[in-house]
């Protein structure tokens, strides 16, 4: 399996984080978020790409890549996981989020897809609770730590149940 295609629900400093060494690795990534009530309904995605191309220190090995991400939102883009490899969810710390994600997600996701939550405060077994056996065989917990570009380190946890080569290929 090869990863082409990442959705990462969530536009925050983790998710941008996410996107950004995604990217700088060449892969293209659609950042999703809330649809905005302002501006552009992806308002929210579009300017976690305006704060990418401004950090410091800088979060993308060229500025050119930012064009590697596409800004959607979680209502008209969420079809967009269905053609996705790997999927990261890095939503605010609240289970009851997580798990209408996660449903939604199982829903339309691409078979043998990876499907990975950033959290660093929930165990795996209650994210996966109410996971078909199918969906949690494909899910783990990919934890990066922030500023992902620089910090060289990324905490995969996993349960028996997961298949050991997507793993491995995380």
């Amino acid at each position: 399996m090869d990863i082409k295609k990442v959705v990462i629900i969530g536009s925050g400093t983790m998710g941008s984080g996410i996107a950004a060494q995604v990217v700088n690795a060449g892969i293209p990534v659609s950042l999703l978020d809330l649809p905005s009530k302002q501006g552009s309904r992806n308002q929210i995605a579009e300017d976690a790409k305006k704060r990418i191309l401004k950090s410091r220190p800088p979060l993308l090995i060229e500025k050119n890549r930012i064009e590697l991400i596409s800004a959607g939102n979680t209502e008209d883009d969420f079809i967009l996981i269905g053609k996705a490899d790997w999927v990261v969810e890095a939503v605010v710390e609240q289970i009851n989020i997580k798990k209408d994600i996660y449903k939604k997600i199982e829903n339309i996701r691409k078979q043998d897809s990876i499907i990975s939550s950033n959290t660093s405060t929930i165990p795996l077994k209650v994210l996966s609770a109410d996971m078909s056996d199918e969906m949690k065989k494909d899910f783990c917990i990919t934890h990066f730590f922030n500023p992902v570009r620089y910090m060289g380190l990324l905490e995969i946890v996993t349960e028996p149940i997961n298949d050991k080569e997507k793993i491995n290929l995380l």
